[in-house]
């Protein structure tokens, strides 16, 4: 009778410490303590690393900012994320495109992929040696910088560009989660927050990132939109079981109240300038 007992004491007390505990044994995720946050990609000065320190979250154009400003941001209280694009490249950056290849270049039949917004064109995430100039890039910029994580923009171009074209756009999801793979192996703390690229997020990148963002969250067109109201209830879900944060991006004040109610931290601004 006692071995019995044992026996049902070994297998009933780790069940009531999952239904008792249910978080241990998954990593504290300190995004989801995150109560506000501004988005920053103009030159940061010392006046406004002192000002974004005030926040619980910050995100910042690395280039426009010194390590010692990011430690005055961190000494604030604030979580620093520093913005990488994935997807697209930016002619900006002389430096980086200076060591971009032919074969870096997304193509499709033969021909780069030329997204006429933002005036750039799409990169091949599943070429290595492009893989490697985001993870160079990522080492020089977000590492030896000292932030705390990275924003992953541009991921939304595989949805955008891909979502009727499955082999492709698995192709290319498979070549961003190897990215994810090879970052998060060398640098297991660092915070990673996706923006948009929802089916990527639900089909292949939500075990390796901490937090999603939600840019153009409007109230307006959301509330009657089934496919809006899905995606609503996928994060609620996913925040509430998966750990991962929802950030959003709302351009007026009743947008700000809705997202918060949907237990979402929301940031307003009106325009894609972050300034």
């Amino acid at each position: 009778m006692l071995k019995k007992t044992i026996l049902a004491l070994q297998f009933i007390f780790p069940l009531l410490l999952t239904q008792c505990f249910p978080a241990m044994g998954q990593a504290p995720n300190p995004l989801l303590d995150v109560k506000d946050y501004q988005i920053y990609y103009e030159h940061v000065n010392d006046e406004k690393a002192k000002q974004l320190g005030t926040f619980d979250m910050v995100v910042i154009e690395p280039h426009e900012i010194t390590k010692e400003r990011v430690s005055k941001i961190k000494e604030g209280g604030a979580i620093a994320l520093g913005y990488i694009s994935i997807m697209e490249l930016q002619d900006w950056d002389e430096e980086f495109v200076a060591k971009i290849q032919e074969d870096d270049y997304l193509k499709v039949n033969g021909e780069k992929v030329y997204v006429e917004d933002w005036d750039t064109y799409l990169m091949d995430i599943t070429n290595k040696h492009y893989q490697q100039l985001l993870l160079d890039e990522i080492e020089e910029e977000i590492i030896q910088k000292q932030f705390n994580g990275i924003i992953l923009d541009t991921v939304g171009d595989i949805d955008d560009f891909y979502s009727n074209d499955k082999e492709l756009a698995t192709h290319l999801r498979n070549g961003y989660v190897e990215v994810l793979k090879a970052i998060t192996e060398k640098h297991e703390d660092l915070l990673l927050l996706q923006n948009w690229g929802f089916e990527t997020l639900k089909t292949s990148s939500k075990d390796y990132v901490d937090a999603i963002m939600w840019e153009g969250f409007n109230k307006e067109r959301l509330t009657n939109s089934r496919w809006g109201q899905n995606w609503i209830n996928y994060f609620q879900t996913l925040q509430k079981e998966n750990n991962i944060a929802v950030f959003t991006v709302a351009p007026n004040k009743s947008s700000v109240i809705y997202s918060n109610k949907q237990g979402f931290v929301s940031y307003e601004n009106n325009s894609s300038i972050y300034n």
